[in-house]
């Protein structure tokens, strides 16, 4: 899903940085877009389950890069067995949401120096991630009955709801925020799973689509520019309206987290 973003906006023009946590892959994709496209792509080596880590390349990047036009949260993971980052943090919500966090805390001075700047993230299914009061604030890291696909939903959802927070956030600045469900396109979610599952994903992946529509919609069409706060699915979008007390009380868990990361 993320490769075929990036390659979009390679074939438009733009220059790419993209970052994972596999260099030699990362390297190679890059060398492929540099080969072929008008634009060009430089991958940046970065474990998002690291929030330290991804505080650090935030910060170095926005030295580099003072303006930045589109910043695209893509990241996700499903994890079988459950599993805590060094600071104790559960691996799927660090990797999906509060690496999000960072960056968007990080680089949106970069983001208000460009001309139409945008953050999108990546969401769901509506049934999923527009469902009201999914969160269990009590356990937010999934230590009771942690299930691998749950914990993925409840990851992209609260991105969504954060979408909202954010456009409310950034729009004085002139920054727009918005969700996009990525449609039924191939990607790696299954990569960590047992090897029984991992064949179902792969098998899966020959009857989906190479390339999200919806994502490259939401990335380059320059008619969205000004839209705000909403969750596209295809072509089409909605306007977030998540209740207000939720929403105080995911960005106070949210501060409560990164604060201590």
């Amino acid at each position: 899903m993320g490769r075929s973003i990036v390659r979009a906006l390679v074939d438009r023009g733009m220059h790419v940085h993209f970052i994972g946590t596999n260099a030699e892959r990362g390297t190679t994709q890059a060398a492929d877009l540099n080969a072929s496209g008008p634009g060009s792509s430089t991958f940046i080596p970065c474990d998002l389950s690291d929030l330290p880590a991804v505080r650090t390349f935030a910060r170095q990047f926005r030295d580099d890069v003072p303006a930045l036009s589109l910043l695209l949260n893509v990241a996700g993971v499903v994890l079988p067995k459950r599993q805590v980052t060094p600071e104790g943090i559960e691996k799927t919500f660090a990797v999906g949401y509060l690496s999000a966090m960072i960056l968007i805390s990080e680089l949106s001075p970069a983001l208000a120096q460009a001309t139409t700047p945008r953050i999108l993230n990546v969401s769901g299914s509506p049934g999923i991630v527009l469902s009201p009061d999914r969160l269990n604030f009590e356990d937010l890291m999934a230590q009771t009955n942690y299930n691998a696909v749950r914990a993925a939903m409840n990851t992209v959802h609260a991105k969504t709801v954060a979408t909202e927070i954010w456009a409310d956030k950034l729009k004085d600045q002139g920054i727009d925020v918005n969700a996009f469900h990525p449609g039924a396109v191939k990607g790696q979610l299954g990569r960590s799973m047992p090897w029984p599952l991992r064949t179902l994903f792969s098998v899966g992946n020959l009857f989906l689509s190479p390339e999200t529509i919806s994502g490259i919609h939401v990335s380059t069409a320059p008619e969205l520019q000004g839209i705000t706060g909403h969750y596209f699915i295809g072509k089409t979008s909605r306007a977030l309206s998540f209740d207000p007390a939720y929403k105080k009380a995911l960005w106070t868990e949210t501060e409560r987290l990164l604060a201590a990361n």
